[in-house]
């Protein structure tokens, strides 16, 4: 699971992104000041921050100075200064994104999204499952040699879920990125997908998360293939 920190002292809205995060399938770690968030950056693993400017103690520009000593993880800076001058500091301290207040937590959430699939794509175009191997650039999948009949649909599910292994993924979520936020679909069609490559996968790699979605781990077990 991807761990997000999110660096802000009004606590109304750090709780707000905090639970869309966590309703997206992320790891949160919720800070109120700039101690608080060089501390936790050190003392954990963290893919992205969420950067507020005007913190207690040290400023974000401050804060984020300190992260690039040490990271080159993708950072949002969130701030109710949206002048010229604050903006180019930010990036000339490279920050990633800029973020004024107000803003939508549903569009920063796919900010984030955007981020961390830039930042960590698929190092490789093919991936090996078990005795399974997929070709993310031919759109193939084979097992022993053997081609396997996937969709395109199907195999866009694997290739998410490899970006995104070990999260929990909701089913709303898998939909946006495989079908598109306009999509006429429901949780029953990616069901129904993922029920379809388990089948043809052969290889237990895909788990339900009850009531939320599912998860991909490429450390498996083989089921046998036929």
């Amino acid at each position: 699971m991807q761990t997000i920190l999110i660096v802000e002292d009004d606590k109304n809205i750090n709780q707000v992104i905090s639970e869309f995060l966590k309703d997206a399938g992320y790891g949160v770690l919720s800070v109120f000041d700039s101690e608080e968030a060089m501390t936790a950056f050190y003392e954990n693993k963290v893919d992205l921050a969420v950067l507020d400017i005007m913190l207690p103690k040290l400023s974000g520009l401050e804060v984020l100075q300190y992260i690039r000593s040490f990271s080159h993880m993708p950072v949002i800076m969130l701030t109710a200064l949206g002048d010229e001058y604050t903006q180019i500091k930010s990036f000339d301290f490279q920050a990633d994104e800029y973020v004024t207040k107000p803003f939508s937590p549903v569009v920063l959430v796919k900010r984030i999204e955007a981020l961390l699939k830039r930042a960590n794509p698929i190092n490789n175009t093919v991936l090996s499952i078990g005795n399974a191997v997929i070709d993310f650039s031919a759109y193939t999948v084979t097992r022993d040699d053997y081609l396997l009949d996937f969709t395109t649909k199907e195999i866009e599910i694997l290739k998410f879920f490899a970006e995104n292994e070990g999260k929990v993924l909701p089913r709303h979520q898998i939909l946006d990125a495989v079908w598109g936020l306009d999509a006429m679909s429901s949780d029953r069609t990616v069901d129904t997908h993922i029920k379809n490559i388990r089948k043809k996968l052969a290889v237990d790699c895909i788990s339900t998360v009850k009531n939320v979605g599912y998860k991909f781990e490429t450390t498996i077990s083989a089921e046998g293939a036929p």
